[in-house]
Formats: C-alpha cells, sequence, structure tokens
C-alpha cells in the first residue's frame, strides 16, 4: 500500500513537471498544497521526493539555502523597518523567508520568539490595530471632548471608526465592559435605550418594511444599529423582533421578497418566458427569489405564469 502511495505521488510530480509548472518549494505550497503535504509525509521532505522522481531540487529551488542564524537576523531587520505587522502579512510579502522559518523553527511564531521579537507587542504597535488600550484611550479621549459614547450612534455617524466598533466587540465582548475598562459607568451612557421601547421597536421595523427597505441583519448594523440592538434586547432575537412586527422573516428577511413587486415579478418572468428560461425548475434553480416573489403574489405557478402572458 506504501509503495502504491509513493508511485501515485512520484506520478503527479512528473504530471506537474511535464506541464510546465514551477516545483520549487513555495510554488507548489501555494498550488498543490496537497501533493506537497503528502511527499514530505511520505518521503521526508519535498526535495527528497523530487530527487525519487529523478529530479534536481538545487536546479529547482529558487530561493537561497537559509540558516537559522541568517533567518534571525533578516526578521530582525524587517522587524526594525516596521515592514511586517503580523505573521500573516510576513508570509505574504516574505513567501521565501517564511517558508524558511517554517522549515527550521515549525513556524512563523517559533522564528519570531528565537529572534527575540515580541509578538504580542509587535501587534500592539501597529498603527491600525485596534488593541485594547488604543481602544481604552479613543473612549476616555471621546469622553473628555464631550463626544457621543454610544455605540450604535459612533457607528452610524462616524464610518471611519467602523474598525474601531468591531475591534471593541471583538477586545471586549460587549460595549458596556470596553466603557468599564475606561472607568465609566455603562448606566451613565445608556440614555438611548430609553429611547426605544418595545412599541417603537415594532414602530420602526413596520415603517421600513412598508418602505421596502431591507431587514436583514447585515443591512440593519450598517444602517440602524440601535434599532437592531433594541430589537434584540426586547425580543432576545432579531428574527423574532421582526416577526412581533407582523412580519414574515423567512420570506420577506431571508427569502428576499424585498424589490419585487407584483409588476416588476411579471416582467422578470415574462422575460424568462419568451428566452426559453421560464420552467418552474429552471427559476427555482436560477432565480429562487423570483420563484418566492411569483409564488406570493400569485399563490400558483400556473397563476403566475398565466399573468407572465396577459402583462405582454
Amino acid at each position: 500500500m506504501t509503495q502504491d502511495v509513493g508511485a501515485d505521488i512520484l506520478r503527479a510530480i512528473k504530471r506537474l513537471r511535464r506541464s510546465s509548472t514551477p516545483l520549487n518549494y513555495s510554488a507548489v505550497r501555494r498550488t498543490h498544497g496537497r501533493i506537497l503535504a503528502h511527499a514530505c509525509m511520505h518521503f521526508g521532505s519535498w526535495g527528497a521526493a523530487l530527487k525519487a522522481a529523478g529530479l534536481d531540487y538545487e536546479k529547482i529551488r529558487r530561493c537561497p539555502r537559509w540558516s537559522k542564524k541568517e533567518i534571525c537576523v533578516q526578521l530582525r531587520d524587517l522587524h526594525a523597518k516596521r515592514l511586517f505587522p503580523d505573521i500573516r502579512t510576513l508570509s505574504r510579502k516574505y513567501p521565501t523567508l517564511y517558508d524558511a522559518c517554517y522549515r527550521h523553527f515549525g513556524g512563523g511564531l517559533a522564528a519570531l520568539r528565537a529572534a527575540g521579537i515580541d509578538y504580542q507587542q509587535l501587534l500592539d504597535e501597529h498603527p491600525r490595530r485596534w488593541t485594547k488600550t488604543r481602544i481604552v484611550a479613543e473612549i476616555q479621549r471621546r469622553d473628555g471632548k464631550g463626544q457621543t459614547l454610544c455605540l450604535a450612534a459612533i457607528l452610524r455617524e462616524e464610518p471611519r471608526l467602523k474598525r474601531f466598533c468591531y475591534a471593541v466587540l471583538h477586545q471586549f465582548g460587549k460595549w458596556s465592559q470596553a466603557l468599564r475598562a475606561a472607568g465609566l459607568h455603562p448606566d451613565a451612557v445608556r440614555e438611548h435605550q430609553r429611547k426605544w421601547p418595545r412599541e417603537r421597536v415594532i414602530q420602526e421595523i413596520r415603517r421600513r418594511h412598508v418602505e421596502r427597505k431591507l431587514l436583514n441583519t447585515d443591512r440593519m448594523l450598517r444602517e440602524n444599529l440601535a434599532l437592531h440592538t433594541a430589537g434584540r434586547r426586547h425580543f432576545g432575537t432579531w428574527k423574532k423582533a421582526v416577526e412581533q412586527a407582523g412580519i414574515n422573516y423567512n420570506l420577506y428577511v431571508r427569502g428576499g421578497l424585498y424589490g419585487w413587486t407584483r409588476s416588476k415579478t411579471q416582467r422578470a418572468l415574462w422575460d424568462r418566458l419568451v428566452t426559453n428560461r421560464g420552467s418552474r425548475k429552471q427559476v427555482q434553480d436560477e432565480a429562487p427569489s423570483l420563484y418566492r416573489a411569483a409564488m406570493h403574489y400569485f399563490n400558483t405557478w400556473e397563476g403566475a405564469v398565466r399573468k407572465a402572458r396577459e402583462r405582454k
């Protein structure tokens, strides 16, 4: 069985060679990672696998042979110049160096430790990364200047701080925990919550529905986070809040019925009929939202087709 596996790996390598695919380690890792993994597992290394396939790895390799000392020196030099903020960027911008880190140290994190670089400090020093320290400082700065400390208002009125808002939830879990870390009491900044009783939540959801504005979570987080938060607070989930407003969540929110008027449904269905793409199965597979709109407005598929032809 082992011999069969080895033979399959060698045939795969030779097939890549015939197709002029680059066989250096970095290229194969990006394009044919499974072959590389099986080859290293079976033969011990990628170079040994190429040798077994009758190829000269020294002629194929495109990167210099790094020693551990050279890797550490290069990492310290890049770190001093602030050329990589994290391991992911290191692997993307300097793939040959990262591959050498992986071969000699088992990964980028271990290589950074060997080079004497504190990875957590590296993350904290990145100017675009919102660490807990920077988040607390931003909250205190806003408090000192008298700016709003309502997370919904910040996200709605200051789009440039969108990353800050999401980082708060990622780092602290809750906005209230971030406020406490900044030495503020959450109750002092929750006045906006009193503006959202259950009745107003239902009223606002119905208003958006009448205006045919999307009610899915992604859109709500961008356009009206306060309403979404109040809905979850009063009803447990956003789905329950929408249903309490008398709106079919699965049909309108998840099913995508918004945007499909009766007239638009007829027109879209007629366009598909005249191009021979209007069978029931085709519409279900290719345009499920159109199918749902047709069934919603006309009750049956046959009735929807008949109305579409009448519109002609």
